[in-house]
């Protein structure tokens, strides 16, 4: 597969040009900025030959076709801004059908902040809870059925599938009733770009009409990296797409990371099945490790290359673990009171895998499971006084979490990015949220 962004880059540092344009390193290695100075004759603007980002007529288009063809796309756009710019455009090319979207509760905050900003109503649908706090899960078909009988005018549907705990959701049905109903189907698949070649279904192969990929998630690409994937059925086309990122995105994307892109269509191409199904199969041996010496995990989901600990079935909390992991120099991704998520990838030495291995069954365990720490609210959506974007312009003062009950919140309230919101703007703030918040170790909340 060509990489016409990297050989144009390439072509250029050969010609040692004189650059009197951005950026002001100018190409050279600097001694003081080692090892970034390695990386600075690869660093360039929209010269001309280098095609621009929310145009895309020569070689970043080329590019992005190639992209669309490894993932069965009818158009892929790079953005340089990871996939919040994606959801960003999206969302905006959804608002010109209607100001409504239904939408899973477990939405990254990149959509809410969207949803704020263009004025759009989000009609919420909690996911069926798979963890204490409700704050990953899995929005069902019956559940996007009933939404859409419900509100007929809603401009499109959003989903989060893999969610951040690893879970799935049945993205084919989901799909198969948005088409019936005639409205597009968005999938927020930022942590799932490498399903497409581990033997799993990616969300373009089960009818979505659009979504992302956090490229850098998951595949070697540098932090920023994604693609925008759009489907046969979605009713904008590549160039609308474009302009409304260019309403969000910088107007210097960085050409490091548009080549990193560039790069992985050819890795994907070459070696991608290959690499990614024996790492499935590496996988797969590992948990079956785990499961022989009893270290309690998620299982179920197609997102593979995650690993959630729950390391209260251990008698232990997360943040516990966690401090033990830092002992053998393993960070992990992200931890709550119950779980702790590390993300894995071809590029995992065997040795790493099995100090990890190692280090989970040396982890001291207590009896029980001390569930008792992790209060099991059965959590209810707060009620909604006014939109996001009606609270956005309004003077807002903080108070207390004892004051702050029955008051309008003025701020989203969030564990994790893609995970279910505690309480979003406009919503009220309920007993059941105090205590919530409390848990959290949170006691002062934005209100108006």
């Amino acid at each position: 597969m060509t990489t016409p962004i990297y050989d144009f880059i390439k072509r250029k540092n050969a010609e040692q040009l004189h650059r009197f344009f951005m950026p002001g390193h100018k190409g050279k290695p600097l001694e003081e900025f080692f090892p970034l100075d390695a990386v600075f004759p690869w660093d360039i603007t929209e010269i001309t030959g280098a095609d621009a980002l929310y145009e895309a007529e020569g070689i970043i288009g080329e590019s992005e076709q190639n992209a669309a063809k490894l993932f069965g796309a009818r158009d892929t756009l790079y953005s340089a801004g990871g996939s919040t710019l994606c959801i960003q455009t999206m969302v905006g090319l959804l608002a010109k059908r209607g100001k409504k979207i239904i939408a899973g509760r477990n939405a990254h905050m990149a959509f809410i902040h969207t949803c704020t900003l263009l004025g759009i109503e989000p009609v919420w649908i909690l996911p069926e809870q798979s963890d204490s706090y409700g704050i990953c899960g899995l929005c069902t078909p019956q559940q996007i059925q009933r939404a859409l009988e419900e509100h007929r005018d809603a401009a499109g549907v959003y989903i989060t599938s893999p969610d951040y705990l690893g879970n799935t959701a049945d993205v084919g049905k989901i799909a198969g009733i948005c088409r019936k109903y005639g409205v597009p189907l968005l999938c927020d698949n930022a942590h799932g770009a490498y399903l497409k070649f581990g033997g799993t279904a990616h969300p373009m192969d089960l009818g979505v009409s659009a979504c992302c990929d956090s490229a850098h998630k998951t595949l070697p690409v540098l932090t920023g990296g994604a693609y925008l994937h759009l489907g046969e059925g979605f009713p904008f086309s590549k160039e609308e797409a474009k302009e409304m990122m260019h309403y969000f995105g910088s107007s210097s994307p960085s050409y490091l990371i548009l080549t990193s892109l560039d790069l992985c269509n050819r890795f994907l191409a070459e070696q991608g099945e290959a690499v990614f199904s024996s790492f499935r199969r590496r996988m797969e041996r590992l948990q079956k490790e785990w499961k022989r010496r009893e270290i309690p995990f998620l299982e179920g989901g197609d997102d593979f290359a995650k690993l959630t600990v729950d390391a209260l079935a251990m008698g232990r909390t997360s943040t516990e673990l966690q401090e033990h992991l830092k002992k053998y120099q393993i960070e992990c991704e992200y931890v709550n009171s119950q779980y702790a998520v590390l993300m894995c990838s071809p590029f995992h030495a065997e040795e790493e895998l099995e100090l990890l291995t190692e280090a989970l069954s040396v982890f001291e365990r207590h009896n029980g499971t001390r569930q008792e720490e992790v209060s099991r609210f059965s959590y209810e959506l707060p009620p909604r006084k006014l939109l996001p974007s009606e609270v956005f312009w309004k003077d807002a003062k903080t108070l207390s979490l004892e004051e702050a009950v029955g008051r309008i919140s003025a701020q989203t309230v969030a564990s994790c990015p893609p995970g279910v919101p505690v309480v979003i703007q406009g919503e009220i703030i309920t007993p059941l949220i105090k205590k919530i918040c409390e848990n959290s170790g949170i006691f002062y909340l934005k209100v108006i």
